[in-house]
C-alpha cells in the first residue's frame, strides 16, 4: 500500500514512502493544515517542497497552499479589526466629555503624534536648538510615511497620520502572526495576535506612534529570515533601524542569521543582506551629521526634555522597588505601568526560556530580538514608556500563547481588553487636556 504524508508544524507525521505500511495517525490532529512544511520546529523547508527534497506538483499543492494561507490570515486581520472597538469606545467617550474636541486631531496630534506630524509637515530643522532641537529625537520613517499618505491621499497631516497608523496597525498583526507561525505553528500565532493586539498598551496602534510600522518591519524581518529570504530581512531590518533607536538590534538579528550561512554554504545573498541592512542607520547618522552637525543628534536631542539622559536600565528597576515600599506608590500612575511592564518582561524570560527544554528550538535571530528589545523596553529616562516599549518583545507573546491553555485564552483577552479600553479613555483625555493626566503612552 502506498502512503503519501509529511511533517508540519503542528507536529503531524507526514512521511513520502512507497512502502507496505500501516497509516501512523498524526499526533495532534488539527483542521488548520499550515502552508509550510518543517523537519523540525523553527526550520522551514522551502515553499512548495516536500520533507525528502522533492517538488509538489506545479499548480497543485501550492495554489492550495495560497488560498489557505490567505484564509489563515484572515484570522489576525479580524482579531486587530476586533481589537479597535474598545478604542472606538475610548474615543467616542472622549467626544462626550469634550464635544467641541476634534477627536481625530487630538489621537493624531496628541503626545508623541505632535513631533511626528510636525516633522512630516516641515521637516527637521538647520542645528539643534532649544526652541525645536528636541525633534532630532524621532526617527525619519515614520513621519515620512505620514507625509507619504499624505500626498497620495490628498487628506491632511493629521488625518494621513491616522490612516498610516491603521494600515500598520493591521500589518503588523499579520507579521506577528507569519513570523510566530514560523516557529510555533498556526495555532499559538493565532494567540499571539490576539495577545499583541489586546496588550493593554496597543491602543497606540491607532495614534501617531511608531509602534505598528516598527513592530510590522521587525515581525516580517524575522519571518524572512525563518525563511531565509535574505534581501527581504534586511530591507526590513534597514526599515526598523530607521524608524527607532534600538531598531538597530534588527541588524544584529540579520548578522546573526547570515555570517553562519556565508561561513557554511558560501552563498552570495547572505553576504549582501548583510551589506544592506545597514546602510538605513548609516543614512540616518549621516543626515544627522549633515544636517544638526553631528551624527548622534537623536542623542542630544533627549536632553532637552527635562535633561533626560541614558541611567543604564536603571530607572524601570527603581519604579519597581518604590511600589514594594507601600500601598500609597501605587497611586503614582507610571510606577504602577512601569511595574506592569517588569513582571511582563521578567515573566516573558522566564516561559521563553523554557521553551528551550520542551523541544522548542527558538532561531538564535529570536533570541538577539528579545534581548535587544527587553533592553530597549528598559532604557528609558521616563519610565512611563515602558510597558509601551516592551509590546515590542514578539516572542513574549508566542511563548505566553505557547504556555497558555486554551480555556484561558478568553477571560484573559476579556481582561486586558478592559485594561486596554480604560487605559485609552485616560491617555485621550490626557491628550487634549496634557495637564490633566499623569499618564501617557
Amino acid at each position: 500500500m502506498t502512503t503519501d504524508y509529511r511533517v508540519t508544524q503542528d507536529d503531524e507525521l507526514l512521511v513520502t514512502a512507497d512502502l507496505d505500511v500501516a497509516v501512523v495517525p498524526a499526533a495532534r490532529p488539527t483542521a488548520l493544515e499550515p502552508t509550510t512544511l518543517t523537519s523540525s520546529v523553527g526550520q522551514p523547508a522551502a515553499p512548495g517542497e516536500t520533507i525528502d527534497g522533492s517538488s509538489a506538483g506545479p499548480g497543485s499543492e501550492s495554489d492550495s497552499s495560497k488560498v489557505t494561507l490567505l484564509r489563515q490570515l484572515l484570522r489576525p486581520c479580524g482579531y486587530f479589526l476586533f481589537s479597535r472597538v474598545t478604542v472606538l469606545f475610548a474615543a467616542l467617550s472622549l467626544k462626550w466629555l469634550y464635544p467641541h474636541r476634534h477627536v481625530l486631531n487630538t489621537l493624531a496630534t496628541g503626545w508623541d503624534g505632535s513631533p511626528y506630524t510636525t516633522i512630516a509637515r516641515s521637516g527637521y530643522p538647520h542645528g539643534i536648538t532649544h526652541a525645536n532641537g528636541y525633534l532630532w529625537a524621532y526617527f525619519p520613517s515614520w513621519p515620512a510615511a505620514i507625509r507619504a499618505t499624505a500626498t497620495l491621499t490628498r487628506l491632511s497631516i493629521p488625518d494621513a497620520a491616522l490612516l498610516a497608523s491603521f494600515i500598520f496597525g493591521l500589518a503588523s498583526a499579520v507579521a506577528v502572526w507569519l513570523a510566530v507561525r514560523e516557529v510555533f505553528g498556526p495555532r499559538v500565532a493565532d494567540r499571539s495576535v490576539l495577545l499583541y493586539v489586546f496588550f493593554p498598551l496597543s491602543f497606540v496602534l491607532s495614534m501617531a506612534y511608531t509602534e505598528g510600522l516598527f513592530i510590522a518591519a521587525s515581525a516580517f524581518c524575522l519571518f524572512a529570515l525563518s525563511r531565509r529570504y535574505w534581501i527581504t530581512a534586511s530591507l526590513f531590518a534597514a526599515l526598523a533601524s530607521l524608524t527607532r533607536n534600538f531598531g538597530f538590534v534588527l541588524i544584529a538579528c540579520v548578522a546573526v542569521a547570515a555570517i553562519p550561512a556565508i561561513w557554511k554554504e558560501r552563498k552570495v545573498r547572505p553576504l549582501v543582506a548583510l551589506a544592506i541592512s545597514p546602510l538605513g542607520a548609516m543614512a540616518w547618522l549621516l543626515y544627522c551629521w549633515w544636517r544638526a552637525g553631528t551624527p548622534l543628534a537623536f542623542v542630544k536631542a533627549e536632553t532637552f526634555w527635562a535633561n533626560a539622559h541614558f541611567v543604564f536600565f536603571l530607572a524601570p528597576i527603581a519604579s519597581l522597588a518604590r511600589l514594594t515600599t507601600g500601598l500609597h506608590a501605587f497611586t503614582k500612575g507610571a510606577d504602577v505601568l512601569t511595574g506592569c511592564a517588569m513582571v511582563f518582561i521578567f515573566l516573558g524570560l522566564a516561559v521563553l526560556w523554557r521553551t528551550r527544554h520542551e523541544g522548542v528550538r527558538l532561531p538564535l535571530a529570536w533570541w538577539v530580538f528579545t534581548v535587544g528589545s527587553v533592553l530597549g523596553a528598559m532604557s528609558p529616562y521616563w519610565t512611563m514608556s515602558t510597558l509601551r516599549y516592551s509590546m515590542v518583545i514578539i516572542p513574549f507573546f508566542a511563548a505566553f500563547a505557547w504556555k497558555l491553555r486554551p480555556s484561558w485564552m478568553g477571560p484573559l483577552v476579556g481582561m486586558m481588553a478592559t485594561m486596554q479600553g480604560a487605559l485609552a479613555v485616560i491617555v485621550f483625555i490626557g491628550a487634549a487636556h496634557p495637564h490633566g493626566s499623569g499618564i501617557f503612552p
